[in-house]
């Protein structure tokens, strides 16, 4: 018998399930935790729309007006940084020649650690 006990099935299975290296990888990167995030309403997205929604979101978070070459840059990251990661990671399914993403198929507890890594800043009270 070890030390602490045995190791029940549902303790194992919480230990390997979907928290892998690869999973906190991805997640270690704000801008992919926010593309993860956009893209959980299961829908296939243009690569070019999410470019578009990111750079508008950091452009929110700063007080500036997006610009179209901030755009082109986070659409030039997503295609050689991020979605390929993503894609290696299977957190999503990155079709490069159609030039379209989607969530790939994840629990509920990944769902629900994407959900709850974005940046929140709380609102002011003035």
């Amino acid at each position: 018998m070890k030390k602490n006990g045995p190791r029940t099935d549902e303790a194992t299975r919480a230990l390997s399930r979907p928290f892998d290296h690869q999973f906190y990888r991805a997640m270690a990167s704000r801008d992919r935790r926010r593309l993860l995030y956009v893209l959980l309403d299961d829908e296939e997205r243009a690569v070019e729309e999410v470019a578009t929604v990111l750079g508008g979101w950091d452009a929110t978070e700063s007080g500036t007006v997006a610009h179209p070459d901030d755009r082109n840059l986070v659409l030039l990251r997503l295609v050689h940084i991020h979605l390929p990661l993503l894609d290696d990671a299977g957190l999503v399914a990155y079709d490069d020649e159609r030039g379209t993403v989607r969530l790939a198929s994840l629990d509920e507890t990944a769902r629900e650690y994407i959900e709850g890594g974005i940046d929140v800043r709380p609102e002011s009270s003035t």
